[in-house]
């Protein structure tokens, strides 16, 4: 009997037949049922894109979790089963080795499988994908037909693994590289150039960044690894306290208060952003474990998220687009720089804008994150010769209410990719189609032969593959 799923933005719902295998084989012999059909793994079901919608098989694999920590050529990887979450897997790893993971996301409730599939990243490093040494995964052997266990430690077989996007078959297991437990150091300022918050990289490589719309100044969260023991008891003692800020302020009151200023209407949406950069504690220094630095409790409150990914080159261009555009969606008097002037009258697309002009108003922080460029084939810091930056722009209206919320992102994203050749990220809001992918992402057409070659009667591709990738 197909049952309902719903992922965690509300904005996605299927029926499906779903199971949950608790062996490898059981796994072989479900994708073997099935061969005729469609079948599309699910982690934490936290992606906003469809990409793991099925209506025909779900699989969920959480009962695949085991951690083994094993050593190979000098150095120490975990074999991690795809249903592991990212909470489990750091609990076991600090717990029984003194190890990490070399990068982190914003939140930990993710499964690996999942994060690693749709190249899931954090701050100033790449991401999962980049740091996946070996993967284990059940498709069809492209010789008989049947289904088969396939392990890759190399090649571009592992680089198409390593963000499969769900097409290269069912992960069962990961080997990702660990590195020792270290600290972070933080401290926030304020800042009113791109080019002094780009300065901070140098000395602050895990650095991330808020743009404030309306206010239109920056939020720096300058970060840097720290190596070595833990520090003194006044330094832990502090930490805790920061910690106890962060979940009260920042993750429930913050983001309390931008729900209730979305709901109450435009003039006060712009009025408490304009106020947001004067509410955060600026100026004092902490130091904590990376995995409370570096995450953070945000889906505390239901929301959804589109992810641009633009090359350094073209960081400050698209910045100033994007401040234009936000403030003509919010009505708001604003006229554009000559070059984007010119760039969007070229690209027809200035027209478009105007006509949209009041018909949205951004009420949250537009966060800027680097990513560093990936050995992999999809993923979205793969084949750039320059860091990226991701800009993430959130809304935190209900499902019902984001049809407003969805033009400003169509807009943005088609924009985006003609002027800067901008990628998405494959697991939240993705309005684009094949042909801006394709453009996008060079090392495309290895990725599809390999899928080709994996899953011949496209049993692992759904609708959102089909939109995305054209296959």
């Amino acid at each position: 009997m197909k049952t309902r799923q719903t992922n965690f933005g509300g904005n996605q719902s299927w029926d499906s037949l779903c199971y949950q295998p608790s062996s490898e084989t059981e796994v072989l012999e479900i994708l073997d049922r099935h061969r005729q059909g469609r079948i599309r793994a699910v982690g934490s079901k936290h992606s906003w894109s469809d990409i793991a919608v099925s209506n025909d098989v779900s699989l969920d694999m959480a009962r695949l979790a085991d951690v083994r920590l094993f050593e190979k050529n000098g150095a120490t990887l975990a074999r991690v089963g795809a249903g592991c979450r990212l909470q489990a897997l750091l609990d076991r790893l600090h717990a029984t080795s003194g190890r990490t993971l070399p990068t982190l996301g914003a939140i930990k409730r993710q499964t690996i499988s999942g994060a690693v599939s749709t190249g899931t990243h954090g701050s100033g490093m790449q991401s999962f994908s980049h740091f996946v040494a070996g993967a284990r995964l059940a498709a069809y052997d492209p010789g008989t037909g049947r289904p088969a266990i396939f392990e890759y430690t190399d090649g571009d077989e592992l680089r198409a693994a390593r963000c499969g996007l769900g097409c290269t078959g069912i992960v069962l297991s990961l080997d990702l590289v660990t590195v020792p437990k270290y600290r972070v150091e933080e401290t926030v300022a304020g800042e009113t150039e791109l080019e002094r918050v780009l300065a901070r990289y140098g000395e602050h490589p895990l650095t991330q960044f808020a743009f404030v719309p309306y206010a239109w100044k920056y939020l720096v969260f300058e970060r840097r690894p720290l190596q070595g023991a833990r520090g003194s008891f006044p330094e832990r003692f502090k930490a805790l306290l920061f910690r106890l800020y962060n979940t009260v302020w920042i993750d429930v009151l913050f983001h309390l208060a931008v729900k209730l200023s979305a709901a109450a209407g435009s003039p006060i949406v712009k009025a408490a952003l304009r106020l947001t950069p004067n509410l955060l504690l600026k100026g004092v220094t902490r130091v904590d474990d990376a995995e409370h630095v570096l995450t953070m409790g945000h889906y505390y409150f239901q929301h959804e998220e589109m992810e641009m990914f633009v090359a350094q080159s073209s960081l400050a261009e698209a910045l100033e687009v994007l401040r234009y555009a936000t403030d003509v969606f919010a009505g708001e008097r604003a006229a554009p720089a000559p070059r984007t002037r010119e760039k969007l009258e070229a690209h027809r697309l200035h027209e478009e804008l105007l006509a949209l002009r009041g018909s949205y108003t951004q009420h949250y922080p537009l966060f800027i994150r680097r990513l560093l460029p990936e050995d992999t084939l999809v993923s979205m810091g793969s084949s750039t010769p320059e860091p990226l930056y991701s800009i993430s722009v959130f809304t935190y209206h209900g499902p019902g209410a984001r049809a407003a919320y969805y033009a400003y992102c169509g807009w943005l994203a088609r924009c985006m990719s003609a002027l800067f050749d901008a990628r998405l990220h494959w697991g939240k809001h993705f309005p684009l189609g094949a042909a801006e992918t394709a453009r996008a992402y060079p090392r495309l057409e290895a990725f599809k032969r390999i899928c080709r070659a994996l899953d011949p009667r496209g049993v692992f591709r759904n609708q959102y593959i089909a939109r995305v990738l054209g296959m």
